[in-house]
C-alpha cells in the first residue's frame, strides 16, 4: 500500500512527535508498504522512504496548502496526518491541540506581552489560522486517532464530531530499549559523568521547558535542598538560556540543577535517574512519561498530561492537578527520597509499561490506515 505520512518534523531528535513518526515509518516499511513522507524538516534517519521536504511557512494554513498540492501529485492510497496538514484520511494530532498549547504558553508571559499578543493583528491571524486548520483537520478526516481520552473529548466537543469517528490509542513505548536490566549497566558510568554520588537524582526531559513545567521542578527541588535533602535535578532536551540558569540561581540551587540540552541517546539519562519529574502544563500523551515507566522509574506528572490516564496515583506513579503547585510537586518528590518507595512504585511502573508497547501502538494505527485506504478504494 502507498502511504503518505504528513508531519512537521521527520526527525527523531525533534521531540516526541518526530520520534514517533520516524519509528512508525520504519514499522510500515517492515510490513511491506511504500512510504512517502511530506515534511518541513528532515533529520537524520536511515529509512528508505520517499521524502518531500517543503519550504516552511509561518502560518499553519499556508503550510497546509503546500502539503495539499504535494499530496495531489503523489496520489497515495491513504494519507496519515500527524497534525500539520488538512488533507489526511487519518488525523492523529500528537500535540492534541496546537491552539491550546499556544494559549497555555501565552498565559505564562508577562502582562505586557499578553496584551501585545491580544491586540496584534498578526497574532490574531495566527490564532485564527490555527483554529481554522484544526477544524478542517477534524471534520475532513475519515478517522481521528486521539492519544488520550482528554484529546478525544476535546476534539469531539470543539468540532461536534461523532464519537464513532474517534479511536483512542495511547502512545506506546519500546519496552526492550528501556528495560531496567539493560539500563542497569549504564547507571554508574552515567552518574559518574553527571558527578552524582549518593544523591537522589530527579530527571526532567523536555524540549519546550516552559510548557513542560521545568520552572515548577526547579522551585520544587529548591524546597528539598533547603530542607537539607541530598538531591539533584537534571534537565535534558531543552536549550537552557540565561532565564533558566538565572531561575536556578535565584532559588539558590544553581549547583543542584544540571542542564544537559539535547542528548542524542537518552537511555543513559534514564539509567542514571531515580525518578522522572514531568510537571507539564500540557501534553497530549507524553512519551517521556511512558519511557520513564518502561525504565522502571517512578514518574511524577500532572493531570494536564494525557498519559496520566494510564497511571494509578500512588501505585505505579504520582499525579497532581495544578502544574503551578510547587508544594504538591515537592511533596511527591519528598516521598520518593525513600528508596523503598521508589522501588515499589518503579516495579509497578514497569508492569504498566509492558501493556503499552510501541509495536501494539503501531499495529493499531496501521489497521486504521488500512481501513481508511479500503474506504478510499470504494
Amino acid at each position: 500500500m502507498r502511504i503518505a505520512l504528513v508531519t512537521e518534523h521527520f526527525d527523531p531528535s525533534s521531540g516526541g512527535a518526530g520520534q514517533w513518526t520516524v519509528s512508525f515509518a520504519k514499522h510500515l516499511l517492515e510490513q511491506g508498504h511504500t512510504v512517502f513522507v511530506v515534511t518541513f524538516w528532515e533529520g537524520h534517519h536511515a529509512l528508505s522512504v520517499q521524502m518531500t521536504v517543503l519550504p516552511y511557512a509561518r502560518f499553519p494554513l499556508t503550510r497546509a496548502r503546500r502539503i495539499l498540492k504535494c499530496i495531489d501529485d503523489l496520489k497515495p492510497d491513504v494519507v496519515y496526518d500527524g497534525g500539520v496538514g488538512a488533507s489526511g484520511n487519518v488525523f492523529h494530532p500528537h500535540a492534541g491541540s496546537l491552539l491550546l498549547s499556544h494559549k497555555i504558553l501565552i498565559a505564562r508571559c508577562s502582562k505586557l506581552k499578553r496584551l501585545r499578543t491580544a491586540i496584534s493583528p498578526r497574532g490574531w491571524f495566527f490564532r485564527w489560522s490555527m483554529a481554522r486548520l484544526e477544524h478542517q483537520q477534524a471534520i475532513g478526516a475519515y478517522r481521528i486517532v486521539a492519544v488520550s481520552h482528554r484529546i478525544g473529548n476535546l476534539l469531539a466537543s470543539r468540532h461536534r464530531i461523532p464519537g464513532k469517528r474517534i479511536s483512542v490509542i495511547p502512545n506506546g513505548v519500546d519496552t526492550d530499549r528501556f528495560d531496567p536490566m539493560r539500563l542497569a549497566k549504564l547507571r554508574e558510568p552515567m552518574r559518574r559523568r553527571l558527578k552524582v554520588s549518593d544523591e537522589v537524582l530527579f530527571v526532567s526531559i523536555a524540549q519546550n521547558m516552559l510548557l513542560k513545567g521545568v520552572d515548577t521542578a526547579i522551585r520544587a527541588i529548591a524546597e528539598l535542598v533547603n530542607e537539607g535533602a541530598a538531591t539533584r535535578l537534571v534537565v535534558a532536551g531543552g536549550n537552557a538560556d540565561s532565564f533558566w540558569t538565572g531561575l536556578a540561581a535565584k532559588h539558590g540551587v544553581a549547583s543542584h540543577v544540571h542542564f544537559l540540552k539535547y542528548v542524542a541517546d537518552i537511555t543513559p539519562i534514564y539509567a542514571a535517574a531515580d525518578a522522572i519529574v514531568h510537571p507539564t502544563r500540557w501534553d497530549a500523551c507524553s512519551l517521556v512519561t511512558l519511557e520513564g515507566l518502561a525504565a522502571g522509574l517512578p514518574v511524577i506528572t500532572t493531570t494536564m498530561n494525557g498519559a496520566a490516564e494510564l497511571i494509578s496515583h500512588g501505585s505505579d506513579g504520582l499525579v497532581f492537578s495544578d502544574p503551578e503547585d510547587t508544594i504538591a510537586l515537592a511533596s511527591h518528590m519528598r516521598a520518593l527520597l525513600d528508596p523503598k518507595e521508589r522501588q515499589v512504585i518503579g516495579a509497578r511502573a514497569r508492569q504498566t509499561a509492558t501493556r503499552l508497547t510501541a509495536r501494539d501502538n503501531f499495529r493499531a494505527v496501521e489497521r486504521i490506515l488500512l481501513d481508511a485506504a479500503a474506504r478510499n478504494a470504494q
